[in-house]
């Protein structure tokens, strides 16, 4: 299968599970908070939702995708979008919105693994890494969508979902075209979908506390962040408009992060996107200016997207022979960490406000330099 024609479909498709049905969140929580009368520490307990559903989604993929097929656990994802953002769309409370939230949550985690999936079988090896950064891009194309939409539909947060879910049908509708139809019907297969060797386990120690780390030190800007941004009163309306279209065009360069794995060797790629991460939140929480914000928005954007690149490469490096769960388990242990950051990171908010809480997740994504991977 001709891999720019993958990343055609596949892209657009992150875009939609990860940009529109989870991400997006953060950048409508001033509205939906002023709509729904809900708290931070209310706030943060609905983002982790999204993120729980994601943990359960994506173990769910690894265990039944060889006997589904990774094409029907692609079109589930798209289907599981659709149905959660219709009901944020119509949601009058907490609990209908946490429901939406987590229903669109479970497209996240069972969208990712298929295409590794099908990129091992589908696109030739020398293109397989390129492939699966610029597909896992498709989350910046999708946060900056959404900047966009929500500026011309200012705080319309029900238009802004009806339409994310319109457009997560044509996509759904692509992939559906796009995709080969595969099964696997070896139960080999279907019975080892986290089989490992006691060499790769131990190689994925570091990897584990890394994405642990790494995701609760992200969940926090996600979700708060545009909200920290209505807080500073000399900040002008425009820079936050277009926050999250800054973040969205900076993840772009993330895509470039099997590129640059390769050129600059993996170790310096991670080191480099875990400064930038733990640097957005610093300038964030010390800064209320116009550059330090646009700089915080352009070093998470680009380090937030480079990093999970990174992480993926990392895994299918350790786990030679099961490159699903290569791809699966650092996302999986990403949104691990997101689901008691954004926890968390509500209840530091409620008590001692949100820069403490942005230059706290800072200095502990920082800990995760400690775990570097082997070239």
């Amino acid at each position: 299968m001709n891999s720019k024609k993958l990343i055609m479909v596949g892209l657009p498709m992150i875009a939609v599970t990860y940009g529109f049905a989870r991400f997006s969140y953060g950048l409508v929580l001033p509205y939906l908070r002023e709509s729904l009368e809900i708290n931070p520490s209310v706030a943060g307990v609905l983002s982790s939702l999204s993120y729980l559903a994601y943990c359960i989604a994506i173990v769910l993929a690894m265990l039944y995708m060889q006997k589904v097929g990774s094409r029907m656990m692609i079109l589930t994802a798209g289907i599981a979008a659709a149905i959660g953002m219709s009901i944020i769309s119509i949601a009058n409370s907490s609990l209908a919105l946490g429901i939406g939230i987590f229903i669109a949550g479970l497209s996240t985690g069972l969208s990712s693994p298929p295409y590794a999936d099908v990129i091992k079988k589908w696109v030739d090896q020398d293109k397989r890494s390129t492939t699966n950064t610029w597909i896992n891009a498709g989350t910046s194309l999708g946060t900056a969508l959404t900047g966009g939409m929500v500026i011309f539909l200012a705080s319309n947060w029900r238009m802004t979902y009806l339409l994310f879910t319109l457009i997560s049908i044509i996509i759904l509708i692509l992939n559906y075209k796009v995709i080969p139809q595969t099964k696997d019907t070896s139960k080999t297969h279907q019975t080892q979908a986290f089989h490992v060797t006691k060499k790769e386990l131990v190689h994925a120690y570091p990897l584990i506390l890394s994405s642990l780390l790494l995701g609760a030190s992200s969940a926090h800007y996600w979700t708060f962040s545009r909200d920290l941004l209505f807080q500073m009163e000399n900040l002008p309306q425009a820079l936050i408009q277009v926050f999250w279209i800054i973040i969205g065009i900076a993840g772009v360069l993330g895509g470039f992060a099997g590129y640059f794995s390769e050129k600059i060797g993996l170790l310096s790629s991670y080191r480099i996107s875990v400064i930038l991460l733990g640097a957005s939140s610093l300038l964030l929480g010390l800064f209320t200016n116009i550059l330090p914000v646009a700089l915080s928005a352009i070093s998470f954007g680009s380090s937030y997207i480079f990093m999970t690149g990174v992480l993926i490469i990392w895994g299918i490096h350790i786990f030679k022979t099961n490159s699903s769960l290569g791809l699966g388990l650092p996302f999986l242990l990403l949104a691990l960490g997101q689901v008691f950051g954004s926890f968390i990171g509500g209840a530091v908010a409620g008590l001692l406000g949100y820069e403490a809480m942005f230059i706290l997740f800072a200095l502990i994504s920082y800990i995760a330099l400690i775990f570097n991977p082997k070239e």
